[in-house]
């Protein structure tokens, strides 16, 4: 099983949200306003460094991983890898 963490402009929440739902099985949670510095550079919501991102995780079996990896990707071609649409992937295990 892979933990997925999906970090996202906060502009284009509803496309990730989207290509999370078409996948039935991958549940997600989602941590609404993430800010911070990153390759796109500040933000901090406020007027000096304006915009935010979301935060997504959800756990999934590597079949669907695979399907749902290539729509983020696609997502990230279309929109440029300027809007700051990074996916990480960690072995994950459910204990409980």
């Amino acid at each position: 099983m892979k933990l997925l963490m999906i970090v996202v402009n906060a502009d284009h929440k509803d496309d990730v949200e989207r290509i999370l739902d078409a996948h039935a099985d991958a549940g997600y949670s989602e941590v609404p306003t993430v800010l911070g510095k990153g390759r796109s550079g500040k933000k901090k919501g406020n007027r000096a460094f304006p915009g935010s991102s979301t935060l997504y995780f959800t756990a999934i079996e590597g079949d669907t991983c695979e399907g749902l990896c290539d729509e983020l990707q696609a997502l990230r071609n279309k929109a440029g890898p300027e809007e700051g649409l990074r996916v990480f992937s960690l072995e994950a295990e459910m204990v409980l």
